[in-house]
């Protein structure tokens, strides 16, 4: 009983660990990607700049979530807040195949057009599920749920609206 115990625990932990890996991978992607912008990522919100200055450009980790694909591939969703006080959010979809991490842009993910709350993979395609906003929607309330739909091997890319 008690080697099967420790079989058990050993398993455990190199799953966390292969996870916090992952993640790490992500954060690092996000974090040079910002940096081009002058910007960057910081894990804690308490890592911020305090008080709050106005030309902190970077963003905070707020939540993960990683999805994995398959035995090699993950991809990993990272919700951000501003350092520097505003009010907007920022959403990083990072795709890691072979250990090599894609920053997926340009399929519309991002504050005021469409946040996920939770995504899933199934055979080639992610599904992003969140809140889309319409055109006369305050900040404060996205009037619609919508989902996402990318395709990792040929990188398109589907919104729509879940109907009410």
């Amino acid at each position: 009983m008690k080697i099967w115990s420790a079989v058990a625990l050993a398993m455990l932990l190199s799953l966390g660990s292969a996870h916090a890996d992952v993640l790490q991978t992500a954060f690092d992607a996000v974090n040079a990607r910002l940096k081009i912008d002058g910007g960057g990522l910081v894990l804690y919100q308490a890592s911020c700049r305090h008080p709050l200055d106005p030309n902190d450009n970077r963003e905070f980790v707020g939540s993960s979530t990683v999805v994995f694909i398959n035995k090699s591939d993950q991809a990993v969703l990272i919700n951000t807040g501003l350092c520097n006080g505003g009010n907007g959010s920022g959403q990083h979809l990072v795709v890691i195949r072979n250990a090599e991490p894609n920053i997926i842009t340009n399929i519309g993910i991002q504050d005021m057009n469409f946040l996920a709350d939770h995504m899933y993979a199934e055979g080639d395609s992610l599904f992003l599920y969140g809140s889309r906003w319409l055109q006369n929607d305050p900040h404060c309330c996205p009037s619609r749920k919508a989902t996402l739909e990318y395709n990792i091997k040929t990188q398109e890319h589907k919104l729509a609206l879940v109907p009410k």
